[in-house]
């Protein structure tokens, strides 16, 4: 997207300040920092990484070998009340690690925990804002690190990057993927595969909306799949109030694609971790849309998402040159 039109720009500092009043209020919050890393504290230049996590085994390894090779600095963890290893996976020296009295619905899909790791951190600092099933690629990432692709944002006078969310899956049915137990081995490694058409892009309320891949094209769905993994939080960016697809203030979610989210949402178990979200609720509407899925005659043990332009994730470069990302070099 070009310069935005002054009118443009004024009606959504309008929408801005009507989705503001939305925000979550804090009483009754309690936020507590339970365990502390033990390496210094990050430094003014160093990216922190938020996210927010429930029953994560499978992913924290790789997850965070992925980020320490990118360059993140530190890790903030808020845990929604695991029950199996992640808390455990967590206790290492780079990792702080929160927890709340309240759970991940009471604060907005985890928005108000972010907001208030934001200040835990302080502002006029780049965070990576993720989920733990999500794999950030930005162009070059194989050799260079986040801070040459911040300096690239910065250049473009960009404070945030929007990422395509792309759901890998395994090149067969889902009875036959590989198991993915928690372990350094990267999820595209061995759920390769992603849709490589069938997305459609169109200017939504809070963000430029991106739509499309397996879960769209097998069983209906229409979610949004970009967010703003890689942002620049001054005093006037937030997260409650608005939507992780589409953070204030709204103007700067109208951009080109700069990255890409390889997302992890379709393991060999599948199923079972949709009955899960399903059970919850916590998620957008109820989890409707993964009600929506699971509920769909085409998803079972047997579904096998793969179609005539499955396309096998190589490098981010394949990415560039298939369109997926602008490079800002």
């Amino acid at each position: 997207m070009g310069r935005m039109s002054l009118p443009d720009r004024v009606r959504l500092f309008v929408r801005d300040r009507r989705y503001r009043k939305r925000t979550m209020s804090r009483e009754g919050i309690r936020f507590d920092l339970v365990r502390r890393a033990s390496t210094p504290s990050p430094g003014p230049q160093d990216v922190v990484l938020l996210c927010v996590c429930r029953d994560a085994e499978r992913y924290i390894p790789s997850f965070l070998a992925h980020y320490r090779k990118l360059g993140v600095a530190r890790f903030a963890f808020v845990d929604d009340k695991s029950g199996d290893a992640t808390r455990a996976l967590l206790d290492q020296p780079d990792v702080d690690l929160f927890e709340s009295n309240v759970d991940y619905r009471a604060t907005g899909g985890g928005l108000l925990w972010r907001d208030m790791l934001v200040e835990h951190y302080g502002r006029g600092r780049w965070y990576v804002s993720v989920d733990c099933d999500e794999y950030l690629v930005f162009p070059g990432c194989e050799a260079r690190p986040l801070a040459s692709f911040i300096a690239d944002l910065q250049g473009r006078r960009l404070k945030r990057a929007m990422a395509v969310m792309l759901d890998i899956y395994p090149d067969g049915p889902l009875r036959d993927a590989p198991s993915h137990r928690p372990a350094a081995a990267m999820p595209a490694s061995l759920y390769p595969l992603f849709d490589g058409d069938g997305y459609d892009l169109e200017n939504g309320p809070t963000c430029l909306s991106v739509r499309g891949g397996p879960r769209q094209r097998m069983f209906g769905v229409r979610m949004r799949i970009n967010k703003f993994p890689v942002i620049h939080m001054d005093r006037r960016s937030q997260f409650s109030g608005g939507a992780t697809h589409g953070p204030f203030p709204l103007y700067r979610n109208f951009t080109a694609v700069q990255c890409v989210l390889l997302h992890y949402k379709f393991p060999a178990d599948a199923v079972e971790e949709f009955r899960k979200i399903v059970s919850l609720g916590q998620h957008v509407g109820g989890s409707k849309f993964y009600k929506a899925i699971l509920e769909h005659e085409a998803f079972g043990e047997e579904a096998d998402l793969r179609y005539e332009a499955s396309m096998r994730y190589g490098t981010s470069e394949d990415l560039v040159r298939h369109g997926f990302i602008q490079d800002l070099r």
